[in-house]
């Protein structure tokens, strides 16, 4: 295995628990091999096993701070022992996730489980390289003849790697609703993290009108309109979220008529909306980092204040906004600073009354502030 040289500042993060390498953190950046396992090293004294991949996150992942320590099946068959024993609480849950990445150990590797079925997401081709000692892990803690599909980036299909897909889409039922997700394919159909904004949808829904911006994936309208709202409009630039939603109010047998789906870009129906003075009693707000607009690109890092501020415009005593984001690099101190701001230029009284994180079974690593997958505020106006 290569040894690396990296900076003395660079050693305590990762002595402290930091999982991930950044090209600052080493000597020589041409040091770098894509798909390398290396030492990382310090004027000669190990510091951790690692692994180089190129992602939208530093150059690699921390695999052990054990210098004797081997990266080998009974290290992989560890690390699923642990996560197993961590999510008792979630082995007869229909969806949950199982493996969550640097929160169990093992960067760039995440699964999540839909009806019995196991999803590997391989986020880059390094770890990949080990997947046939990690699926032999797997298999040792979970048993043999599970049903393992694979997913990569790019890739549109999952690939079936062991058992078989059986009858898709599979029918997760959460929280008395269905949500079909096809295991066939490889996007993402229902945000796991969101379930238990999904819990709250569903209990305070009854008789009022729901306003959804941009979440396609989330579930939220659905698990509204079983709960009892009268009326939805759901607006995102992507006809996914019309696609997505029609598939979950049909495998409940709800009728679609109440729920307005709009395929247009979110500032113009917002435009719309308040020169039509529409209120609403729940807005769930769930931005992207960054999407194309026809007339104007949204930016998370530049636009969000100005969404939350017209949103606040289509609400009325008693509304509550539901504002959350899944960029990993935009923090929960950011959301609530953004929030404050525009909070400021509301004229009437608002308050935040709950915030979210993902739920218990996305274990992130502590010594990684962004490794967080959900961040959400709510506001109750007055």
């Amino acid at each position: 295995m290569k040894r690396v040289q990296i900076t003395g500042k660079s050693v305590r993060k990762f002595e402290d628990g930091y999982p991930i390498v950044s090209l600052t953190d080493l000597e020589n950046a041409k040091d770098f091999d894509n798909g390398a396992w290396v030492q990382l090293e310090n004027h000669g004294h190990f510091v951790a096993t690692a692994y180089f991949a190129k992602q939208h996150r530093g150059i690699g992942f921390v695999m052990s701070l054990r210098e004797n320590e081997d990266i080998d099946e009974r290290f992989f068959t560890s690390k699923f022992r642990a996560a197993v024993a961590k999510r008792s609480a979630f082995a007869e849950t229909p969806a949950y996730r199982l493996f969550n990445g640097t929160g169990d150990g093992l960067g760039g590797l995440i699964v999540d489980v839909f009806n019995g079925k196991y999803v590997f997401r391989w986020l880059n081709t390094a770890i990949k390289q080990q997947s046939k000692l990690i699926y032999a892990a797997f298999e040792r803690i979970m048993g043999k003849g599970q049903t393992i599909l694979a997913d990569f980036p790019g890739q549109e299909h999952l690939q079936l790697v062991s058992g078989d897909f059986g009858d898709q889409p599979a029918e997760i039922l959460e929280n008395g609703v269905t949500y079909p997700v096809d295991l066939t394919v490889g996007r993402q159909q229902l945000a796991l993290e969101f379930r238990d904004i999904r819990a709250w949808a569903k209990a305070t829904s009854q008789q009022r009108r729901i306003l959804n911006l941009y979440s396609a994936e989330t579930g939220l309208v659905t698990a509204a309109m079983i709960g009892g709202a009268i009326e939805a409009i759901t607006v995102d630039p992507t006809n996914r979220a019309t696609t997505a939603i029609q598939a979950q109010l049909a495998a409940n047998n709800f009728d679609q008529a109440a729920v307005e789906m709009r395929t247009m870009d979110v500032a113009n129906y917002l435009d719309y909306a308040i020169k039509h003075d529409l209120k609403f009693d729940t807005i769930f707000i769930n931005p992207p980092a960054f999407i194309r607009g026809k007339k104007k690109s949204f930016t998370l890092e530049q636009d969000l204040q100005e969404l939350i501020e017209q949103a606040l415009k289509l609400t009325q005593p008693g509304s509550q906004v539901v504002i959350t984001t899944t960029t990993l690099m935009y923090s929960m101190k950011r959301l609530r600073d953004t929030i404050s701001d525009a909070m400021q230029n509301y004229t009437g009284h608002v308050t935040v009354s709950n915030t979210y994180l993902s739920p218990n079974d996305f274990i992130t690593n502590h010594a990684d502030r962004h490794s967080e997958a959900l961040k959400g505020v709510q506001l109750t106006v007055e």
